[in-house]
């Protein structure tokens, strides 16, 4: 995508509601920094399919073949972790997993080897539909495209789906449909 540089302007950091739930609930990677993004993603026509819906993509990013450890990244707009997506553009319609890979990279710097479909996520609140992929990380960028306001960190595959099912609850079945997939292919 296309970014804009942006005058970076002051941040007052404060603990919110959702920060001081994590913290009671014992988690210790709690995503508190004051970096904004620096470079804006130009906003481009989400892609709709028959029914509406904003079509989208995402990578499940595993350390290894084991799949027992997940990537995750902090929202760009608050607090809380997430698996990386986003929208399809209109020339990788015919293949979302080229769609699902350069979101991965542009928002946690991964970059890697894609792995089987975990199937089609729909967000009827949101009004989307996300095609999500397992993505086996050969490598992570220092610096990435959303560097500047994103954070990532491993998490074993539980820990993550407790901070998801907080945070953006849709993706920890992501997690869900991970674990059944992997099960079924041992």
């Amino acid at each position: 995508m296309i970014s804009t540089e942006m005058r970076p302007l002051p941040v007052a950091l404060r603990m919110t509601t959702e920060h001081k739930q994590l913290q009671l609930a014992g988690f210790h990677h709690i995503p508190m920094h004051d970096n904004i993004i620096k470079k804006v993603k130009k906003k481009t026509t989400s892609m709709l399919d028959s029914e509406g819906f904003r079509l989208r993509a995402a990578c499940v990013c595993v350390r290894s073949d084991k799949e027992d450890e997940v990537l995750l990244v902090t929202r760009r707009n608050g607090p809380g972790w997430v698996i990386p997506g986003g929208k399809i553009e209109a020339h990788e319609l015919s293949n979302p997993s080229i769609s699902a890979m350069r979101e991965a990279r542009e928002e946690a710097g991964v970059i890697g080897n894609l792995g089987r479909c975990l199937g089609e996520f729909e967000n009827s609140d949101r009004g989307h539909r996300t095609r999500v992929y397992v993505l086996y990380v050969q490598k992570l960028e220092c610096t990435w495209e959303e560097s500047d306001g994103r954070s990532r960190s491993w998490f074993s595959v539980e820990e993550a789906q407790r901070l998801l099912r907080i945070n953006k609850p849709i993706h920890s079945t992501y997690i869900d449909k991970l674990k059944l997939s992997q099960a079924s292919t041992n």
